[in-house]
């Protein structure tokens, strides 16, 4: 008897895993629904990939085409391509690093997140949490936090966080 309701149980199993391993994605309209061999650990280089497949094969990394306007869309859909990283060209660092190299922004972040209390978020008080760029430095728009539906005041700055004019107003919004 417990030898039959071990075979059920196998049986049970391996049709779960085909239906899961055959079903494409909802997020992937591009992805087929091939089987996926339970052996199968990575895609090898040249192979579409995506957010939504199996990871590329180790020192290898998935990218989206080099003329893709919309590359997380691309990433996102699967159709990026399984490549190695040394053949990957990095993005160039705009600000030297080192001892010098100060971010005044994701100082001021740091700060800020720091000092942030728990009775902030329940009251009424805007809050103003910088907008950095990935190199520490403000992005052009700075604004307050929003109030429920309302929109929070938004104003231009350089990138040290010096206030700038705005390149133009619409309806309220600033356009910097």
């Amino acid at each position: 008897m417990l030898l039959y309701v071990n075979i059920l149980i196998l049986l049970v199993r391996d049709v779960a895993l085909s239906s899961i391993l055959t079903t494409p994605s909802r997020g992937c309209p591009t992805c087929t629904g091939k089987p996926v061999g339970l052996n199968v650990a990575s895609l090898a280089p040249g192979e579409p990939c995506g957010v939504y497949t199996l990871n590329c094969a180790p020192g290898l990394r998935c990218e989206p085409p080099q003329d893709e306007p919309r590359p997380l869309r691309a990433l996102l859909e699967g159709r990026g391509v399984c490549s190695n990283v040394s053949s990957t060209t990095p993005t160039p660092q705009v600000y030297p690093a080192g001892k010098a190299y100060r971010a005044p922004c994701r100082k001021l972040l740091m700060k800020v997140i720091q000092g942030l209390d728990a009775h902030l978020f329940k009251s009424l008080h805007d809050i103003y949490i910088p907008n950095c760029d990935k190199s520490g430095f403000y992005k052009r728009k700075q604004c307050w936090s929003s109030l429920g539906k309302q929109r929070g005041k938004c104003w231009c700055v350089d990138e040290n966080g010096l206030p700038v004019p705005p390149k133009t107003k619409q309806q309220g919004n600033v356009i910097c």
